[in-house]
């Protein structure tokens, strides 16, 4: 089947025979340009700037144009000129996308009542019918004797009466029968109380408590012989004792345990199991291309991704150990080495190795290097990426990894050139160039001893969770969820956008209006990815230019970026920010962005300023700056 722009739209309205999404499929993974055009037509549908096409210029467009075009019924050369105009006019290809869409939503044939389609008909027909009887000369009815009949839905059907008070009278019935068991069994209790009142003082007595008084409180006026405790102790069993009162001697050695993952046996063909979700655990589909939710006892075959977005979490378990994919944190399933032992990508984010009963080899690849390590058992091991954004500070081409060791054994490293062995609790880092670092004086991070909880974040988890549903994509959900009115929910679907990676969806926010939450979480998010490593900067870059163009970019990059020092004592460089405040300023970006770093260069909180509203604020900062009171604030103490 042929790659043109209309069956690339049908394929992504998914709107084909499941033969021909297959074949578009590889066809649209084989060649770049596709795959730049299906980013576009996702950017272009989802921007409001956009409207149709105009009736005069270049980009004007006959509507009928475009409807013969989705009906197919153009020539060869005006399907040509139709699908030139497409590409180099947005304008044109969102209209033909959008329209598309809509159409493959409206395939489905409504479903009209019948009383609802009479009285249309009859609405409809009343005129005509009284015209044409005037014509013919035959008297017309009086309107006001036939009224139209109202639109009413005729009630359900009367049930039968077994159907009605059935089901009542088969739950009272167990309820009585319940109830009567119930008090049989009470009944046997009673008769069986003297014996147990008997039995539990003795018992108490064979530990090394007083016996006899505890005998004397609950015995009858005319008491039984006394039966030595020892004889008590030998008749009764070993298992009620122990479930009557535990020794505190078992309690202490079972509290100084540490517990530690067992292997899990995992399918054939499979990574590793998808064994505890806090909340959500999300996983690329690669034939769907898009992110799934996953479920508990899913497999991970070897290759698929997994993310935890903020706030939540997850447990993978593999033949030889488990591992806690922390809140936003980002991991890729590798094939097991030929050790035996488990392998995976730390993407970004944390992971947590938890300990185990065997311990054994580790392998886990970051950024192109893979770190091998020998761990033995009961130790826990935690993986942390190092890129974070820093103010004024240029992100480094590629991130280093940090290794935190907990307490209680060695591990063993081994490096480019050698193997070095760290024992715990410590923290290496292991650089660009593969050697291993150690950090004097590094503590161990608190979720070493395992992925942290509390009231306030199961609280978050919960709310978080209710934007999602189980028949909606996810993505639809995050996109919806940045827009609600809970700024933590907010936060976290934006800070998920960033984590799947479709900064299509994300540098829109910059500029919504009236929402500064929304859009200092995008900021916070595309600083995190400018500070990603090489790859996620160049994307971040990428998009950055294709929204706001070449000049907006290059001032947007050193409002992200942040002013190194030399520059924030710079007199011009306080003049440029309290301009960028102006309300001449389009742009909600730059003014969201130019008081983020006067407040950071100035370390002050007041004046107030409103991004939305900035005429009062802009005039109080101007006249801080013209009143020469606007300097940069004292470097913090190390």
């Amino acid at each position: 089947m042929r790659l043109t722009l209309r069956t690339l739209l049908a394929w992504l309205d998914d709107t084909l025979p499941p033969v021909q999404v297959r074949e578009i499929g590889k066809q649209v993974g084989s060649s770049p340009l596709a795959q730049e055009l299906v980013q576009r037509i996702h950017r272009v549908t989802r921007q409001r700037r956009l409207t149709v096409p105009s009736k005069n210029g270049p980009d004007a467009t006959d509507p009928n144009l475009v409807a013969s075009y989705l009906d197919n019924d153009l020539n060869a050369e005006q399907v040509a000129e139709y699908e030139k105009k497409c590409l180099t006019s947005d304008v044109n290809l969102a209209e033909a996308a959008s329209v598309h869409q809509i159409l493959s939503l409206l395939g489905q044939r409504v479903q009209v009542p019948p009383e609802a389609k009479g009285r249309m008909y009859l609405l409809v027909k009343g005129r005509e019918a009284h015209a044409a009887s005037a014509e013919e000369g035959e008297p017309a009815a009086d309107p006001r004797t036939q009224p139209i009949v109202p639109w009413v839905v005729q009630g359900p059907a009367r049930s039968h009466w077994l159907e009605r008070f059935g089901p009542l009278a088969a739950c009272l019935a167990l309820i009585a029968l319940l109830s009567w068991s119930a008090y049989e069994s009470l009944k046997s209790d009673d008769s069986a109380a003297p014996t147990i009142a008997r039995d539990v003082p003795s018992r108490i007595g064979a530990r090394g408590g007083p016996a006899e008084p505890a005998v004397a409180a609950v015995e009858p006026p005319a008491p039984p012989p006394v039966v030595p405790t020892e004889a008590v102790k030998d008749e009764e069993p070993a298992p009620e004792v122990a479930a009557e009162e535990p020794m505190p001697e078992a309690a202490g050695a079972d509290a100084a345990t540490t517990p530690v993952a067992a292997a899990v046996d995992v399918p054939d063909g499979a990574a590793a199991v998808i064994a505890h979700i806090d909340g959500m655990l999300l996983r690329y589909d690669g034939e769907s291309r898009e992110w799934v939710r996953s479920r508990e006892g899913d497999s991970v075959p070897p290759g698929d991704r997994i993310i935890a977005p903020p706030p939540f979490a997850g447990r993978l378990a593999t033949a030889n150990g488990a591992f806690d994919v922390l809140e936003d944190s980002e991991v890729r399933l590798l094939a097991a080495a030929t050790d035996g032992g488990p392998a995976l990508e730390l993407v970004r984010g944390r992971l947590l190795a938890e300990p185990s009963t065997s311990g054994g080899p580790l392998h886990v690849a970051f950024q192109g290097r893979t770190v091998d390590l020998e761990r033995p058992a009961d130790l826990a091991v935690g993986f942390e990426s190092d890129a974070r954004w820093s103010y004024g500070v240029s992100p480094s081409d590629a991130p280093s990894l940090t290794i935190h060791v907990g307490p209680g054994g060695e591990l063993a490293i081994k490096g480019v050139k050698a193997t070095e062995t760290v024992k715990g609790p410590a923290s290496v880092r292991l650089n660009a160039a593969g050697a291993v670092e150690r950090l004097e004086g590094a503590n161990a991070p608190e979720w070493l001893a395992g992925a942290p909880t509390s009231a306030e974040l199961t609280a978050l988890r919960e709310r978080c969770l209710k934007e999602f549903a189980e028949d909606r994509p996810v993505l639809a959900d995050i996109v919806s969820a940045t827009e609600n009115e809970d700024p933590d929910v907010k936060r976290m679907a934006v800070a998920a956008l960033r984590g799947l990676g479709d900064l299509s969806l994300l540098t829109p926010i910059l500029d919504r209006p009236a929402d500064p939450e929304a859009r200092q979480a995008a900021i916070a998010a595309i600083r995190e990815e400018l500070a990603a490593g090489e790859a996620a900067s160049r994307r971040a870059w990428e998009q950055l230019q294709l929204d706001f163009g070449a000049v907006d970019r290059n001032r947007l990059g050193k409002l992200l970026l942040g002013f190194p020092a030399a520059d924030a004592a710079s007199a011009e460089t306080l003049e440029s920010l309290v301009q960028d405040l102006a309300p001449t300023e389009e742009s909600l970006a730059v003014r969201e962005l130019a008081i983020d770093n006067l407040k950071r260069l100035t370390g002050r909180e007041a004046p107030a300023y409103d991004v939305d509203r900035p005429e009062q604020g802009y005039a109080a900062w101007r006249k801080l700056l013209d009143d020469r009171q606007l300097r940069p604030a004292a470097p913090a103490a190390k």
